[in-house]
C-alpha cells in the first residue's frame, strides 16, 4: 500500500475520492457521509500491530483560537531563548499534522506538511496556535506524541458535527493522518481531544442547544477513535465585547456540566487569557501560548486514564 502525501493544492472532493478508492474500497459521494462506518479500529485491522511502532496521538481541534493568531516574532518576548530556538527549529519528539478549514471563508482548507511543531502550523502558515505551548509542556515532561490539528475559523459547533457523527471534512483528514501514520511505521493511539471552540454559538438559540450538540461530538469521536479518549475542553472568555447579546454563559455552563458529569471531561480555565487588541475575537500572542500550556497540562494530569 502505497504512501499518499497531502497536496495543498487538491481539492477536498479529489482528496476524499482518493483516500476512499485507495484504502476504504467504498464509494465516496459528496452528498452522503462516506466514513459513517470508520473508525480507528476498522482502519488498522489490515496491519500487523507487532510490526509497528506505539505512539500517542492527541487531536486539535475547534474555531479560530484553535488556528490560533500567534505572531512568531512577538513569541520572543514571552519564551525562553532555548525555547524560542526549539519551536524555531522544531520541536524533536512532538510532530503535527495541520488543516486550517477556511472553507466558508476563504473557499478552500490550508494543509502544513507533517514535521515537528513550530511557528508555523497556525492560520496560512504565518500565525502559529495553541500547539506551541502544547508542544513545549511535553517535551519539558519528556512526552513524545504526533498532534493533528483541524480547525475551521469562524465556524459553529454545526460545521464539526454531520449524520451523527464528526463532519466528513475532518474525520477524513484525521483518518487520512492516521493512516500516514501508519505508513511511517507507527501504531497510533489517539489520547485525548482537545477542543477550542463556543464563540459563534453564543447566540440564544444555538448557546441553548450547545450541550447536547458537545455530548454529540463527545460520543462520535470516541466512537471513531478511541472509547477512553480525554475530552478537553476550555470555556469561552470575552466573546461579550464582540457580541454585547451574545449568550457565552449558557454555553460555558454545558461545557461546565460536561466536564463535572461525563466521564474523562475535563474543562480548563480560560481566566487571565487576553484577546489580540486588533481583533478582539482572538487571543493575543502570550494567551494563545498560554492556552497550549493549559491543554497539555490537563493532558499530562490524566493521560494514563485514556490509555
Amino acid at each position: 500500500m502505497r504512501y499518499i502525501k497531502l497536496n495543498p493544492k487538491r481539492s477536498l472532493s479529489c482528496f476524499f475520492l482518493l483516500f476512499s478508492i485507495l484504502f476504504l474500497n467504498i464509494s465516496c459521494k459528496y452528498n452522503s457521509s462516506p466514513y459513517a462506518d470508520v473508525t480507528l479500529q476498522t482502519l488498522l485491522a489490515p496491519y500487523d500491530k507487532s510490526k509497528l511502532t506505539p505512539v500517542d496521538v492527541v487531536i486539535l481541534s475547534g474555531q479560530s483560537n484553535m488556528a490560533g493568531s500567534g505572531i512568531p516574532e512577538e513569541a520572543k518576548q514571552y519564551l525562553s531563548a532555548e525555547e524560542y530556538t526549539q519551536i524555531s527549529n522544531g520541536i524533536d519528539g512532538v510532530t503535527i499534522f495541520t488543516c486550517n478549514d477556511y472553507v466558508a471563508l476563504k473557499g478552500n482548507c490550508v494543509f502544513s506538511p507533517y514535521s515537528n511543531v513550530n511557528f508555523k502550523n497556525g492560520s496560512f502558515g504565518d500565525l502559529f496556535g495553541p500547539e506551541v505551548g502544547f508542544a513545549l509542556e511535553c517535551k519539558k515532561a519528556g512526552r513524545s506524541l504526533v498532534l493533528i490539528k483541524y480547525s475551521a475559523g469562524g465556524m459553529p459547533m454545526n460545521h464539526f458535527l454531520e449524520d451523527n457523527d464528526i463532519s466528513r471534512v475532518m474525520k477524513g483528514y484525521i483518518l487520512n493522518c492516521l493512516l500516514e501514520l501508519v505508513n511511517k511505521g507507527y501504531y497510533p493511539n489517539i489520547q485525548a481531544f482537545c477542543w477550542m471552540q463556543g464563540e459563534n454559538d453564543c447566540d440564544l438559540f444555538n448557546a441553548n442547544n450547545y450541550y447536547n450538540k458537545e455530548c454529540l461530538l463527545i460520543n462520535s469521536v470516541r466512537k471513531s477513535f478511541n472509547e477512553k479518549l480525554l475530552f478537553i475542553d476550555a470555556r469561552v472568555t470575552d466573546w461579550d465585547l464582540v457580541d454585547p447579546d451574545g449568550h457565552q454563559d449558557i454555553v460555558n455552563k454545558a461545557k461546565e456540566k460536561i466536564a463535572q458529569e461525563e466521564r474523562l471531561c475535563y474543562l480548563i480555565d480560560s481566566t487571565g487569557l487576553k484577546k489580540n487588541q486588533f481583533n478582539i475575537g482572538h487571543y493575543d500572542t502570550p494567551s494563545t501560548i498560554e492556552l497550549g500550556r493549559r491543554f497539555a497540562r490537563e493532558f499530562l494530569a490524566h493521560s494514563e486514564a485514556g490509555k
